[in-house]
């Protein structure tokens, strides 16, 4: 490997919703409902969401609307029912929600009308919070001594919309603090699986610190009841980006946090629980969940720990292959689950990384093993000499280990024959480092939570590139699919990224309908043409598909 470091930095800045070009006709096939939304204040509106939901199904449909305000449900994912429609535009609500009957061989019109909302905050996402006041990301995202704990993993309007006064807030954050990211926030009641695995407890003063803060912008701010500066929201969707077909099944148990999915080759989507140890399938054809303990817990002990991740062995493409989640891996055939080593790596060996706890002001790396699964011969590299943890990592082909570090905005690389280590700072510092993926080219990618970007490290020119997506997107998963183009899931605006690397063109898709999922890892399904993206909705149970439709 190479000693010099070179990295060059590819801008692409989005302020608005980027429009790609394209043509603005729908669907070629039937339509199943079509209609026109508009509204008194905009006329005739694009990216607005509609929301098609029969009645009894846990299968939720959405498409956006074009430049002229028109909406079209594909007739083969509407079977014959009743479907009540809902919108998604943030600043309105619809003027009369309605019931359209769909008939086999018919197109139903269903012609919408939006107005105001009266209780704007409540549809706003991150994102919108950001932009009303940049200071809430500066203090709650990017100042470290907070940013992991809260708005990584839960709505921010919960708290932007209470009226806690400043006395209130310490007792207040030396609760939450202790509650684990699985936590779920319903009306009236906070589930809690379990408790924050690490000590949290700050000093009086940071709480205090903290709570001047939120106590200055939430809404006991003011006499009048109302925030002490403007609401704004991100534009909607436009061009290429209105062109995608969102289908969201819902899991039937309410405690169910999909984390990560991976979509097999009989088309079967595989899923884990962030708070519970469970396994599940969800089959898209039908709805269908069915779900699975991991082996040796009982019901009464699951909850309050995560399913491993799903992964297949080698690639993520090797959807024919042996599927792991962790160290257990799922017989397809017979739906039984064993314990095992854990699932292959690109190079074929299985790898490890044990690391200090979270908790440790000064995180290390204490050493990456390599197992070869055929000897069980097991190489172990002693960690680097330098304060580092990791969030996500990749192996290549040839045995070289990758990591992103979120703490301290680099990539890590471990010579796989040598054993030494080498550190590439991203070109924005302190960018956050997220999930990651590896090319087909053994190239490193990853989502730059704190920059708004994606980032990647191609180690053949020993060079870190980097687009930027919307500042205020705070991209978690990443993915790249057949094409070389990789996506991106926002955690931010509730929002899909798609890059093309060659041109340095970026469309933003709509992420789905439910508001306040927390999508982590998504899975590129390219099985499909053109490929298809799926992403677990954690704290909504439910399993969202996004069909672009060029």
């Amino acid at each position: 490997m190479r000693a010099t470091i070179r990295s060059s930095k590819v801008l692409v800045w989005i302020l608005g919703i980027l429009f790609l070009g394209g043509m603005e006709s729908r669907s070629a096939g039937p339509a199943g409902i079509r209609g026109v939304v508009s509204s008194q204040q905009e006329g005739k509106m694009e990216g607005v969401l509609v929301s098609a939901k029969r009645d009894g199904s846990s299968i939720t449909v959405s498409v956006a609307t074009d430049s002229q305000g028109r909406f079209e449900f594909p007739a083969n994912r509407l079977a014959p029912g009743d479907y009540g429609l809902k919108i998604r535009a943030t600043g309105y609500d619809l003027e009369n929600p309605s019931v359209v009957k769909v008939e086999a061989g018919k197109t139903a019109q269903a012609d919408l009308k939006l107005i105001k909302t009266k209780n704007l905050a409540a549809q706003m996402t991150a994102a919108d919070w950001f932009l009303s006041n940049p200071d809430i990301k500066t203090k709650l995202i990017d100042d470290l001594k907070f940013g992991q704990n809260c708005v990584g993993c839960h709505s921010l309007t919960p708290v932007m919309t209470s009226k806690y006064s400043l006395q209130a807030w310490p007792a207040i954050f030396k609760r939450m603090f202790q509650y684990d990211s699985s936590s779920l926030f319903e009306p009236g009641q906070v589930r809690v699986p379990m408790s924050h695995p690490y000590q949290t407890v700050r000093d009086d003063a940071s709480y205090d610190d903290l709570g001047k803060f939120i106590a200055s912008i939430n809404l006991s701010s003011r006499p009048n009841g109302t925030h002490p500066f403007p609401l704004k929201t991100m534009p909607r969707y436009k061009g290429r980006g209105t062109k995608v077909v969102v289908t969201e099944f819902a899991v039937p148990r309410r405690e169910s946090q999909p984390h990560d999915v991976a979509v097999d080759s009989d088309g079967m989507v595989w899923y884990n629980d962030h708070g519970n140890q469970y396994i599940g399938r969800l089959n898209p054809k039908t709805g269908e969940v069915k779900e699975w303990l991991v082996p040796g817990v009982d019901a009464k002990d699951a909850k309050g720990d995560a399913s491993g991740r799903p992964r297949f062995d080698l690639r993520q493409e090797n959807t024919s292959g042996p599927l792991w989640f962790g160290n257990v891996t799922v017989d397809r055939k017979t739906e039984t689950l064993t314990k095992g080593k854990g699932f292959l790596r690109a190079d074929g060996m299985v790898w490890n990384v044990k690391s200090s706890p979270q908790a440790d002001g000064d995180p290390k790396i204490l050493e990456v093993t390599r197992t070869d699964p055929k000897t069980g011969e097991v190489k172990r590299f002693p960690g680097p000499n330098r304060p580092m943890r990791f969030y996500g990592e990749e192996i290549d082909s040839q045995g070289n280990f990758y990591g992103a570090s979120l703490q301290y905005g680099v990539v890590g690389v471990l010579n796989g024959k040598n054993g030494e280590w080498a550190f590439v700072p991203t070109p924005t510092p302190d960018s956050g480092p997220r999930r990651t993926a590896l090319d087909k080219q053994d190239r490193f990618w990853y989502a730059e939570y704190y920059a708004g970007a994606i980032g990647m490290f191609d180690p053949k020119k020993w060079e870190a590139k980097e687009w930027m997506l919307h500042p205020y997107s705070l991209p978690y998963g990443i993915g790249v699919d057949k094409n070389g183009e990789a996506w991106a899931a926002g955690q931010g605006d509730d929002s899909l990224y798609r890059l093309n690397p060659a041109t340095g063109q970026v469309t933003i898709y709509p992420k789905g309908a439910l508001m306040y999922g927390q999508s982590r890892h998504l899975f590129v399904d390219n099985s499909t043409s053109p490929v298809t993206i799926w992403i677990g909705q954690d704290h909504m149970a439910a399993i969202t598909r996004i069909e672009p439709l060029d």
